[in-house]
């Protein structure tokens, strides 16, 4: 940083915090969509309120 801005960096530190932003950028492994389906507030709320339909036991082994 200048000692007469106190808010504004040198070329330098301009330069080397935009390549550390964009190298940690591209190293970030991408999301995929499908895990993110449903995900929202709205799906989560209707999960909470679904009946869950009763479902046939399983024969216990003998």
């Amino acid at each position: 940083m200048t000692p007469d801005n106190g808010d504004a960096y040198s070329e330098e530190e301009t330069a080397r915090r935009r390549d550390a932003a964009i190298r940690r950028a591209l190293n970030t492994p991408p999301m995929p969509l499908k895990s993110m389906v449903g995900k929202g507030k709205r799906e989560a709320s209707a999960s909470k309120n679904r009946v869950k339909k009763s479902r046939r036991t399983k024969p216990k082994a003998p």
